[in-house]
């Protein structure tokens, strides 16, 4: 099912990265990447080792105390007992077609396929970025750092590159941190205005 979810979202120009259990996806995800996640809420077969959504879902919790949480989508084998979401978000239950789930992702974060049309531009001297859903203010960091994206667009960035090209800064601590705060707030902004992200990847 992994993998004919990637396949289908992808399909429908989505960004996807998928993880085998919750362990490795609590060890890997970058929490200021995803617009969404998709979580199978699943027990773990008893006698082996790992995570219960239990767990993950405190961990979830925790890790977005403090920072914009992303779109989350559970799927749930029907007929099984509900837990407790500590962070909550509609519920699909298996099985279910596929574009059960796509029109479930629209309705929260847009067509992909709609806005990676979508025109925007930027008034440098105010730094608003205007969108077919109206315009939002661009702090300078934020108007710099869209700039520089556009400018290097369908390139590989690392976030040391970014603190010195963008924030002038040669000290890398704490940059993977503070870019990827920045990137996730510009993506929100550039989400709520219907335009399209600027197509790289900070890596």
């Amino acid at each position: 099912m992994r993998e004919a979810l990637h396949t289908y979202l992808r399909e429908r120009g989505y960004e996807v990265a998928t993880y085998p259990n919750y362990d490795v996806l609590m060890a890997q995800l970058d929490p200021f990447a995803p617009a969404a996640l998709v979580v199978d809420v699943q027990g773990v077969p008893r006698g082996e080792p790992g995570s219960r959504f239990t767990q993950f879902s405190q961990w979830l919790a925790r890790t977005y105390q403090d920072r914009e949480t992303p779109s989350l989508v559970y799927m749930l084998r029907k007929g099984s007992r509900r837990p407790h979401f500590h962070v909550p978000g509609p519920v699909i239950k298996k099985p279910f077609p596929l574009e059960k789930l796509g029109e479930t992702l629209r309705s929260m974060l847009g067509d992909p396929t709609r806005t990676a049309r979508a025109p925007f531009e930027v008034e440098t001297d105010t730094n608003t970025l205007k969108g077919t859903e109206g315009a939002e203010h661009l702090t300078n960091i934020e108007a710099n750092l869209l700039a520089y994206l556009m400018a290097h667009e369908g390139e590989i960035l690392h976030p040391r590159t970014l603190l010195a090209e963008v924030w002038q800064y040669h000290d890398d601590a704490g940059a993977n941190t503070l870019v990827r705060a920045h990137v996730s707030n510009l993506r929100r902004k550039m989400r709520a205005l219907g335009v399209a992200y600027v197509e790289g990847t900070v890596a």
